[in-house]
């Protein structure tokens, strides 16, 4: 007892000392026996131990198969056998688990779910009684969306076929010839109409409260939103009046200045009439004289054409293309804009290539959705953007 320590009551202090005598007493005995005085409870009997094998994930489009076989160093009944999975911001997204007896042998398990865009990580893992277990190290895998074949691409909207022949994963890094500095699959999360850009204002905006090319729609930047990794377009009319967006790219925070690049998009929209596309490539000093580069170009009722102005006579088109496409599929739209030619690519395909008007001087990309003439209130509908890259020329 330290000398900082109150006094005890007298009687326990005496019940203290006798104690102290008898437990004396009983290690001198055990001494003089020869034997050990220690608890004699049983030790406790070492936890299982869990490992895990052959753990995958296979990604096709937003359908996730997760994969692994489980296994236990002795025989347990377990409450849940399977695969934990995390969002990149930690929300729980679990795949289905198993139950019942893990032997040495192990248990393989096989789940399937259906995601949206983003990057998640996994791992197997275990519950016995109240204790989870996590086996293994965490992996990842990334869904990036619609691949070839699926059914839809987040949206009830959207049709059973896809158009995307070269793939529909956003590309992601440098290419030969092309360094990429603009890339967004609409994963940093959702927007509702009325918020954009919101978590997309490093790169995105769009023109807001004025009218459009044909002077029957307002551009309004609240009828765009996010949802499911995808852009949507709103097109409707309010109090009487066609509503329209223009969404602009910004590399770095900004807009324009830029002198060749690389531009794809992955897209589709509902057939409105009345309505139209005309994505373009528009000269930084809004001197139309310097060039136009749009693509595609069309009413949402009919083909997808591309259009490359004449330099110092823009009101003509020196090269044309009709895709002979139509907005309801899924495609990729591509322009590659170099010193010496203008490229308009759909689905992989070279739509046009022109080597004489070439714009030389600096431009911005416009995702410039408008109307065509004056669209029936009643008429309304969505342009939907999966992704959309953007690249500087570094031949």
């Amino acid at each position: 007892m330290s000398a900082t320590t109150p006094a005890a009551p007298q009687r326990n202090r005496k019940s203290l000392l006798h104690k102290l005598s008898r437990v004396g007493i009983v290690a001198t005995t055990a001494a003089v026996l020869g034997t050990t005085a220690i608890a004699t409870a049983p030790l406790a009997s070492a936890a299982p131990a869990y490992s895990a094998s052959n753990v995958t994930a296979a990604v096709k489009g937003s359908s996730v198969t997760v994969s692994a076989n489980v296994r236990s160093s002795e025989t347990v009944n377990a409450s849940m056998i399977g695969i934990c999975a995390r969002t990149a911001s930690g929300s729980n997204i679990d795949f289905a688990f198993d139950s019942g007896q893990l032997t040495k042998s192990g248990r393989t398990v096989s789940k399937t779910k259906t995601l949206a865009k983003g990057t998640y990580s996994y791992w197997p893992c275990v519950k016995v009684g109240n204790q989870w277990s996590d086996v293994g190290a965490k992996q990842t895998f990334r869904v990036t969306g619609i691949e070839l074949g699926d059914a839809t691409k987040n949206s009830a909207s959207a049709p059973n076929t896809n158009g995307g022949t070269t793939g529909t994963a956003m590309p992601v890094g440098d290419q030969p010839g092309w360094k990429q500095v603009f890339a967004d699959d609409f994963t940093a999360g959702d927007v509702a109409q009325g918020g954009f850009p919101g978590v997309y204002k490093n790169k995105w905006m769009s023109y807001d409260g004025f009218a459009d090319t044909y002077r029957t729609g307002t551009y309004n930047q609240d009828i765009i939103s996010v949802s499911g990794g995808v852009m949507d377009i709103n097109l409707q009319s309010m109090n009487g009046r066609p509503q329209v967006a223009a969404p602009v790219p910004m590399v770095a925070g900004k807009w324009g200045g830029q002198k060749y690049g690389k531009f794809s998009v992955r897209f589709r929209a509902d057939a409105l009439p009345g309505y139209k596309t005309a994505w373009l490539l528009w000269p930084d000093s809004d001197n139309w004289n310097q060039g136009e580069i749009d693509w595609p170009e069309g009413d949402l009722t009919g083909n997808m054409w591309g259009f490359n102005h004449c330099i110092g006579n823009p009101s003509q088109n020196c090269g044309w293309t009709d895709s002979k496409k139509t907005f309801t599929d899924w495609h990729i739209a591509t322009v590659e804009w170099t010193p010496s030619a203008v490229k308009l690519i759909m689905d992989g395909q070279v739509m046009l290539n022109q080597t004489t008007d070439v714009p030389q001087n600096p431009m911005h990309w416009v995702l410039q959705t408008e109307t065509n003439g004056k669209p029936n209130t009643s008429v309304s509908g969505k342009v939907q953007i999966d992704w959309a890259t953007i690249y500087t020329y570094n031949p």
